[in-house]
C-alpha cells in the first residue's frame, strides 16, 4: 500500500507520493505522517509569514487610526505653546525670575531655528533626535562657549522633559546630545593703576556702583539691588543676603563693614534723598536687563583703555571671552584683603562662600578681623589723607562697641584671642584706628 499527500497551492490542487530516505514508497501510516509533515513545513511556515504580516498591517492601521482619534480629542502641543505650558508646570524647577527669563531668551532661539529650518515640524513631538543633533551642530549653537552650549542643551531638554506629557513625547531628543567638555575661563583681578584709572574717572551711579564691587567685593546682582535698609553708615556696615543662595540659604547673611573710602561715597546721598535702593538708577536697569548694567561697565572700562575681552577673541569670527568685567572687582578685592595679609578666613566670610561646608568653616571671624580687613584695603576712589582723617573720627566711636561684642563672645577656648583682639582695640584708643593707605606693589 502506498501513501499519497494532496493539498492545494495558489488554487491549484497538488499530489505528491509519500517516500523515504532510501526513495522507496512508504508503506506504514507512522512514517506517512512523519513524511507529510515534513513536506508541508515550508508551505505552513509561508501560511504563517502571510498571517503575521496581515496581522501588522490591521495594527499598525489600527495604531494610526487610535492616534488620528487622541490627536482629536488632545491635539498635539504646538511648539509655539510648549514655553508657556512649561511656565506653569507644577514641575518645573523653582526658578528666580532673573533665570526664568534668561531661560525664555535661550527657547525663543530655538524656537526662532525651528520655524527657519523646519517649518513642517509644528508640534513639539516633531522634533525629532535628527532636529535636535542638526540644531547643535548649527552655526548658532557652535559660537556658543562649551558653558553657554551646555547650559542652552540643557534648558532645551528640561522643558521637553518637564511638558513630555502634555505633548505625548515619548523619548526626549536632546539626551542624545553630548556636552561639550568645559574650559573653564574666569575673570581676571585689575591692577591697582586699572583701579585708580576705573574708579576716580567714574561718575554718578556707575561710581557708586564700581566702589561697592571694590570694598565688599559683592556680586553685581548685589551691588545693583541693594538698599539702604541694608546700609547702616552709623553702625559702618552692610547687612546683605546674596542673590545668588537667597532661594535655597536664605539664612546665610554676610555682613560687611563699610570701607571708610566707600562710606564716604554713599554719604553724599543726603538722608531724605535716600529710597529704597542705594542706586535706583542701576536697580531699574538690571531688574530689566542685565545686559544694560554689564555694557556700562565693560564702556567705562574700555574708555578706560583697558581691554575686556581675551587676548586673539571677538575677531575675525572668533567668540569673544570677556576677560575683564564687574566680577574683576570681586577678584581684586580678595586680592587686595590677602595682599593686606587679612586671613582667608576672614576674606571668606567677607565674600560669602556657596558651599555649605565651607560656610560653616568660615563663619567664626570676628567683627573686629572683619573691619579690619575692610580698614586695610588702600585708597583707590579719592584723596588718601581726606579720608584717612575722616576715618579715625569714624572709627573711634565704634570702639567701645567692639571691646563688648569681644567680652560678650570671650570663652575659655577663645581668651587668647579675645586677648589679643582687646590689645588691637586699646592700641587703637591710644594711636588712632589703623587705616592702611600704603600702595599696594
Amino acid at each position: 500500500m502506498a501513501w499519497y499527500v494532496q493539498t492545494e497551492v495558489d488554487g491549484k490542487r497538488l499530489v505528491k507520493a509519500l517516500r523515504g530516505s532510501n526513495g522507496q514508497p512508504i508503506t506504514t501510516k507512522r512514517e506517512a505522517e512523519t513524511a507529510r509533515d515534513a513536506f508541508m513545513a515550508p508551505l505552513t511556515v509561508a501560511d504563517e509569514a502571510e498571517v503575521l504580516e496581515s496581522m501588522a498591517a490591521r495594527l499598525a492601521g489600527r495604531k494610526a487610526e487610535l492616534a488620528k482619534w487622541q490627536d482629536q480629542q488632545h491635539p498635539p502641543l504646538p511648539v509655539t505653546q510648549a514655553w508657556l505650558e512649561f511656565v506653569a508646570s507644577p514641575n518645573r524647577p523653582d526658578t528666580g525670575g532673573e533665570t526664568l527669563y534668561q531661560y525664555e531668551c535661550q527657547w525663543s532661539l530655538f524656537t526662532d531655528w525651528l520655524k527657519e529650518s523646519h517649518p513642517e515640524a509644528t508640534a513639539l513631538r516633531d522634533v525629532t533626535a535628527e532636529v535636535a543633533a542638526e540644531y547643535a551642530a548649527s552655526a548658532r549653537m557652535q559660537r556658543y562657549s562649551a558653558n553657554t552650549y551646555n547650559k542652552h542643551r540643557a534648558l532645551l531638554a528640561l522643558v521637553f522633559s518637564t511638558v513630555k506629557d502634555k505633548a505625548r513625547i515619548t523619548s526626549n531628543p536632546w539626551e542624545t546630545i553630548r556636552p561639550k567638555l568645559l574650559a573653564c575661563a574666569s575673570r581676571r583681578e585689575l591692577t591697582v593703576d586699572e583701579l585708580k584709572r576705573v574708579c576716580q574717572s567714574a561718575s554718578g551711579e556707575l561710581r557708586v556702583l564700581l566702589a561697592i564691587g571694590l570694598y565688599s567685593g559683592m556680586r553685581l546682582g548685589d551691588a545693583c539691588t541693594l538698599r539702604w535698609c541694608e546700609t547702616d553708615l552709623t553702625r559702618g556696615r552692610m547687612t546683605v543676603v546674596p542673590n545668588k543662595t537667597a532661594r535655597r540659604h536664605p539664612d546665610r547673611v554676610l555682613h560687611i563693614p563699610i570701607s571708610p573710602y566707600l562710606h564716604r561715597i554713599l554719604s553724599e546721598t543726603p538722608p531724605e534723598a535716600r529710597g529704597e535702593y542705594v542706586m535706583p538708577g542701576m536697580a531699574a536697569d538690571y531688574q530689566k536687563r542685565i545686559d544694560a548694567v554689564t555694557d556700562k561697565v565693560q564702556a567705562h572700562f574700555k574708555a578706560c583703555g583697558i581691554k575686556v575681552h581675551a587676548p586673539g577673541t571677538g575677531k575675525k569670527g572668533v567668540r569673544a571671552v570677556v576677560e575683564v568685567g564687574f566680577h574683576s572687582l570681586r577678584h581684586s578685592f580678595v586680592s587686595l584683603c590677602r595682599e593686606a595679609n587679612t586671613p582667608l578666613s576672614v576674606v571668606e566670610s567677607l565674600v560669602g562662600h556657596s558651599n555649605p561646608a565651607m560656610t560653616r568653616h568660615y563663619s567664626h571671624a570676628s567683627e573686629l578681623a572683619l573691619n579690619g580687613a575692610i580698614a586695610a584695603l588702600p585708597p583707590m576712589t579719592e584723596d588718601a589723607v581726606t579720608v584717612e582723617t575722616e576715618a579715625k573720627a569714624y572709627d573711634l566711636g565704634s570702639v567701645a562697641a567692639k571691646v563688648r561684642v569681644v567680652c560678650e563672645h570671650m570663652e575659655k577656648k577663645n581668651w587668647r584671642e579675645c586677648r589679643a583682639e582687646l590689645l588691637t582695640l586699646a592700641s587703637e584708643i591710644e594711636h588712632g584706628p589703623v587705616v592702611s593707605c600704603t600702595r599696594i606693589k
